[in-house]
C-alpha cells in the first residue's frame, strides 16, 4: 500500500479517492476526502477531517478535533483520541467514548503509597 506523509501546521489535503495510507502531522490541518477506501491518520490539535463515503479507517489523535462523515459502511473504523474531539455522522453528533482520567488507587493519594504497597507485596 502506498503511503503519503505530510508534515506541517495548517496544511490542507483534498482527495477524490483515498485508496492509500495518508498520514498528516500538524496542528490546524484540514483533510477533505470524497471516498476513503484506505487509511487516514491525523496527529495534531484543531484538525478537521471531512469524508463523504468511508469504507476504510480514520484515526485522529489530538485535542479539539472534528471528524465529519456523511455515510459509513460496514467494517469501517473511526478512532478519536484526545480532549474535545467530535464525530458527526450524517450531520448528527455521535458519542465516542466518555473521557476518563487515570487513577493510582482508590485508597491512596500519591504514588509513594502505591509503590510502597507493591514493593512490600513483592518482597514477601
Amino acid at each position: 500500500m502506498k503511503q503519503y506523509s505530510i508534515v506541517g501546521n495548517k496544511k490542507k489535503v483534498t482527495m477524490e479517492t483515498n485508496a492509500t495510507r495518508l498520514k498528516v502531522v500538524g496542528n490546524g490541518c484540514v483533510i477533505i476526502v470524497k471516498s476513503n477506501q484506505g487509511h487516514i491518520e491525523v496527529i495534531g490539535n484543531d484538525c478537521k477531517i471531512d469524508v463523504v463515503d468511508n469504507f476504510g479507517t480514520i484515526n485522529l489523535v489530538g485535542a479539539s478535533g472534528l471528524v465529519t462523515v456523511s455515510k459509513r459502511y460496514k467494517n469501517d473504523d473511526i478512532q478519536l483520541i484526545g480532549a474535545s474531539c467530535h464525530l458527526l455522522v450524517d450531520g448528527k453528533q455521535k458519542s465516542t467514548f466518555e473521557p476518563f482520567s487515570a487513577q493510582l488507587s482508590p485508597f491512596s493519594k500519591n504514588l509513594d503509597d502505591v509503590i510502597e504497597s507493591i514493593f512490600t507485596f513483592v518482597m514477601r
